[in-house]
């Protein structure tokens, strides 16, 4: 009986230090968050992004990583509840995202405050350069996509510019690095009108800029229904200036949409990746990849190679 008592504990012994051990056990699942908008006018943005962490995911070899997603819908509240969940309840180590900068800025402090890696693939805000240590992103801050596009516009000899943006963190960080920018060159904002980001009618805006007799505009947003509808009026208004846009515009619902007031749009945007990545996203999904999908694709690799070497928690992520 001595015998059978002492093999029963060691047993138990033996269950219990695997039980609570367990974050640490080789081979355990690791969980990965992905964050962005599935639902909402920017969807398509946050699926062309989710399917490029999905190929990541199965070409990093990784067996022993699950991936959770959740929507933010491009939202701030929303956006911080979905990385409070992934965070708390999934227990990730990383997570993928926002894809919008006023999402991101909300969910930062959440990851931060628990250690755990969160690297965005679109958000541009240059105010999430500060936002912690845990904060990471693989596409370029609007402080430089906004001084370069600031300098490609006065390089093409334009000298009198109006902005409309979106009246949120994105809109608000580019037009400020792009007006600056432009002013530092010699050139004058004639006018800077904002909406916003759910806005349709633009119409309002767009008159007072077409009396302020700009000789180009630049665009700002990350809405596609709203940017397909804004391109529509600015042909209705007979707003007759060159215009570019953003990387918001690079969608396939505003090529759809807008159809022929896109003509003559230049946009300025990441690269869509290369073309060996192009290859393997039409043979897994059938599709070209969509915005940020590169980008999404090398931020789920960065935290992949982490984990190959060794790395189970965000602090050694």
């Amino acid at each position: 009986m001595k015998k059978t008592n002492i093999i029963i504990a060691l047993i138990i012994i033996v269950g219990a230090i695997w039980w609570f051990g367990r974050g640490t056990t080789p081979g355990e699942t690791l969980t990965i968050g992905f964050v962005g908008p599935l639902t909402g006018d920017a969807a398509s943005y946050g699926e062309g992004a989710k399917k490029g962490v999905e190929l990541a995911l199965k070409e990093s070899g990784l067996t022993n990583v699950q991936l959770v997603s959740e929507d933010s819908q491009c939202k701030g509240k929303e956006s911080a509840n979905a990385t409070t969940k992934l965070v708390s309840i999934d227990n990730v180590i990383a997570i993928v995202g926002d894809i919008c900068s006023n999402g991101m800025l909300a969910s930062a402090p959440v990851a931060e405050e628990n250690k755990v890696v969160m690297i965005s693939p679109s958000a541009t805000s240059p105010d999430i350069s500060a936002a912690g240590e845990y904060i990471f992103r693989t596409v370029p801050s609007d402080a430089l996509q906004g001084d370069f596009v600031g300098k490609l516009i006065f390089e093409r000899g334009f000298r009198k510019l109006a902005i409309l943006h979106t009246n949120e963190d994105y809109g608000i960080g580019f037009e400020t690095v792009l007006a600056n920018t432009f002013v530092d060159l010699g050139g004058e904002v004639a006018i800077s009108e904002s909406v916003d980001r759910e806005t349709i009618d633009m119409r309002t805006e767009l008159a007072k800029i077409k009396e302020a007799s700009p000789d180009a505009l630049f665009f700002v947003s990350n809405n596609p229904a709203g940017i397909v509808s804004g391109l529509q009026q600015i042909v209705e208004l007979g707003l007759d200036v060159p215009v570019f846009g953003a990387e918001g515009f690079n969608s396939t619902d505003v090529e759809e949409g807008a159809a022929e007031a896109l003509e003559g749009v230049t946009i300025t945007s990441v690269s869509m990746g290369s073309a060996e990545f192009a290859a393997a996203h039409n043979e897994e999904f059938g599709t070209d990849p969509g915005p940020f999908a590169a980008q999404a694709y090398d931020a789920f690799m960065a935290i992949a190679k982490t984990i190959n070497g060794g790395a189970t928690t965000g602090e050694e992520i």
